[in-house]
């Protein structure tokens, strides 16, 4: 009996330190264990994140909360002339926020590109690994917040 208790506390005990061992050796991006080159490789991505979401989107933000202002105007407005102006100042409005919207899906697609060319880069940022993932989810999040923002 004895020598059953001492097997099985042995085996315990090995598979206590393997683990230990994978926890050292696996970083973990949330825990903020990322090697020097991780960190350096996020910080030129979030760099050029910040690019595409800082003066575009807040300009096409602004452009689509200025057409909702002015199509609560032409509901109050009555007169030809001003009904005009305000057709012209919406149009121009629209075709400024199209190619806003162009320039913005162009600098995804860009980092699209960044981010599959990166993945050939190395090893350690190969498909599947925390520094990949954390750049494609970057980018489907500011996808997913032009397309509801538009």
């Amino acid at each position: 009996m004895n020598d059953l208790m001492i097997k099985s506390f042995t085996s315990y005990v090995e598979l206590k330190k393997q683990a230990h061992l994978d926890l050292d050796t696996e970083r973990d991006l949330e825990m903020g264990q990322l090697s020097r080159t991780d960190e350096v490789n996020l910080s030129n991505y979030f760099h050029k994140i910040k690019a595409v979401k800082a003066d575009d989107i807040e300009t096409i933000t602004n452009l689509l909360i200025d057409l909702q202002n002015m199509n609560e105007e032409t509901k109050i407005t009555h007169g030809p002339k001003v009904l005009r102006g305000l057709k012209d100042r919406m149009d121009f409005d629209m075709i400024s926020a199209f190619r806003k919207v162009k320039i913005v899906k162009a600098k995804l697609e860009a980092l699209d590109k960044f981010n599959l060319a990166n993945c050939k880069l190395s090893v350690a940022y190969a498909e599947g690994t925390v520094v990949d993932r954390t750049r494609v989810n970057m980018t489907n999040r500011i996808e997913v917040g032009r397309g509801t923002r538009l």
